[in-house]
């Protein structure tokens, strides 16, 4: 109907106007001059753009902006509602990425003590009494500052770059770290500060952080002792080159490997340079513990059970060795420094490395657009990161925002190619899933332990099971992948129980309404409030329409769709709307059009 009505007008104008009249651009800003009339102008209930005659030639009907809008907020944020994509589409991304990197934004520590007092006072309310109550923060506070966060905070671009540094710079509370709520919320923090800072800052910063320092055990790393035996600690220095910087083997600007004269990759470093750089993370410590009965002040040695676990580790000169360390590419640490300057000086030629910018940029590109990033496309990135424009290296902000706007995570042309995709990582659904729906709670908190989701899906914020994140940026699984040379990180995590584990945890959300939950007493759980998707349930296309904007950003197969529409037509009776919905988000949600992000 619209094609038609587009044509006719079209007709109109070519006939009527006279050759010195003013040219009318459909579209454009003539549109007010132009009449159009309509037989029929009747406008279903809920459905605000359909059937105005109007609509025929400026593009109000037309829901290809929506499709695109929503896709590049999967990539931007964590989620999105359709009011979300309604408004970014009539502006443009690049406005809304520059408001998003300059808007404020909370600090998940003060959250985190702040729902701990609130759940201290909550279990006194609900009967609780001093012999089982609550005293100090752990990884469920954490856990529930993290997605009261997602579901109520505005700084939306700078959750999604966390999270992906998250599986970078890799904590995780599987390890004593679980019981350290307001240490793990004060690294996140670091993460969320610096996500559109300067990465070297970053990486100072996340190597101070006791929580890494602990992790990585260059936290009370002593310096060499011949007679007792002793040498420092290697975890850190490796790690710190392996997997937060350069990688293990020399990379062309594209993310290529530098190949010797028999044709193999030529490694960044030696066992020699990992013991040298080993020497530079010694003596490092708790500097501050919080109130006991057994310690004043910190002392090197100690173990993180009386830490304060928010503040940076100290340097105790006495542990620290010094003299000079023979670094990776000839860099030479002087002898005569402090500690922290030789720190300083080793995160400095780290940062300075031609490896670090495809190394990193290549990974931030596979979390936010696609597991196979062309060589160009992390070039151009790599390129960013050397140098953003104004003469600075590895600011975060202009990389984000090239990764986003390159035309390889935005052209309609890239979307079909074969490389292009990737397989949504469970947490990822669980967030983007919670943002699309309407999804309400009694007292408006969304304290959410995420735990079934976890044991279910194997991903929950900061839980990977080692320091190698919950898959590797290189994994390719066997078969078609494979065949064609295509990485699919995703995929390592992805296996008979996970997939499973993942289609019970989206029929709790969809069916039984248990979408987010606490561990407190009488607590209500977070459930979907689908009235607004029962007033289009009449219509099952209508529907899908709606679904398939927030969902899966237009990309829902022919197929697909008559299979959830022959699947809920037969609900004609009783509270067969909500069933409807219900059973159509079920069944998307657990779609391959929906595993796949195209």
């Amino acid at each position: 109907m619209y094609i038609r009505r587009h044509i006719y007008v079209l007709v109109l104008l070519g006939f009527l106007s006279p050759l010195n009249a003013q040219k009318l651009i459909l579209g454009g800003q003539t549109n007010e001059q132009i009449k159009i009339y309509s037989s029929e102008n009747w406008q279903p209930f809920n459905r605000k753009d359909s059937c105005k005659a109007k609509s025929a030639f400026n593009g109000d009907g037309l829901v290809g902006p929506y499709y695109e809008t929503s896709r590049f907020l999967y990539q931007a944020s964590l989620g999105s509602s359709f009011e979300d994509i309604r408004q970014l589409a009539s502006s443009d991304f690049e406005t809304w990425i520059d408001q998003q990197q300059s808007s404020p934004y909370r600090s998940l520590l003060n959250d985190t003590r702040e729902i701990m007092k609130e759940v201290i006072d909550w279990h006194y309310v609900t009967g609780g009494d001093s012999a089982d109550a609550p005293s100090y923060a752990n990884w469920l506070q954490f856990q529930y500052a993290w997605w009261n966060q997602h579901m109520l905070q505005k700084d939306r671009l700078r959750q999604r770059v966390a999270l992906a540094l998250s599986e970078i710079f890799v904590i995780s509370i599987e390890s004593d770290l679980q019981g350290f709520g307001e240490g793990l919320a004060s690294y996140y923090d670091i993460l969320k500060k610096h996500a559109f800072g300067n990465y070297r800052n970053l990486l100072t910063d996340v190597s101070l952080h006791p929580t890494m320092g602990f992790y990585l055990s260059h936290l009370n790393n002593p310096k060499t002792d011949t007679a007792q035996g002793v040498r420092p600690d290697e975890n850190y220095a490796r790690e710190i080159m392996q997997l937060f910087s350069i990688g293990l083997v020399k990379l062309n600007p594209d993310g290529s490997p530098v190949l010797d004269s028999a044709g193999h990759a030529i490694p960044t470093y030696t066992q020699k340079e990992i013991q040298e750089l080993a020497k530079v993370f010694t003596g490092l410590g708790i500097a501050k513990v919080v109130p006991n009965m057994y310690l004043d002040t910190a002392i090197f040695g100690m173990g993180i059970y009386l830490a304060d676990m928010t503040v940076p580790m100290r340097m105790y000169p006495r542990m620290h060795e010094f003299g000079p360390k023979y670094l990776l590419d000839g860099v030479i640490i002087p002898e005569g420094q402090s500690g922290m300057e030789d720190i300083d000086a080793a995160i400095d030629a780290l940062f300075h490395h031609p490896n670090v910018g495809p190394f990193i940029c290549k990974q931030l590109i596979q979390r936010l657009i696609k597991s196979n990033p062309s060589p160009s496309y992390v070039e151009r990135i790599a390129g960013i990161f050397n140098d953003d424009g104004q003469g600075i290296r590895g600011n975060l902000g202009a990389v984000i925002k090239a990764i986003l706007l390159d035309p390889e995570a935005r052209d309609c042309n890239e979307m079909m190619m074969p490389s292009n995709g990737q397989l949504r990582e469970p947490i990822l659904r669980y967030t983007h899933f919670t943002k699309a729906m309407d999804i309400e709670q009694y007292y408006g908190r969304f304290w959410n332990t995420g735990y079934y989701y976890w044991q279910g899906t194997g991903q929950l914020p900061l839980s990977p099971p080692t320091v190698f994140n919950f898959f590797s940026p290189s994994y390719t699984p066997k078969g078609a992948l494979d065949n064609l040379n295509l990485m699919g990180p995703e995929f390592q995590i992805h296996n008979s129980r996970t997939s499973i584990g993942y289609i019970n945890q989206v029929n709790n959300w969809a069916i039984y309404d248990y979408v987010m939950n606490s561990w407190e007493t009488d607590d209500p759980y977070a459930t979907i409030n689908t009235r607004e998707l029962e007033d289009l349930a009449q219509d099952p296309e209508v529907l899908l329409n709606k679904l398939d904007i927030v969902l899966t950003h237009g990309q829902l197969s022919d197929r697909t769709r008559q299979i959830i529409k022959s699947a809920i037509e037969p609900f004609k009776t009783g509270n067969y709307r909500e069933e409807r919905v219900r059973m159509a988000m079920y069944l998307m949600m657990i779609s391959p059009d929906y595993a796949i992000f195209k």
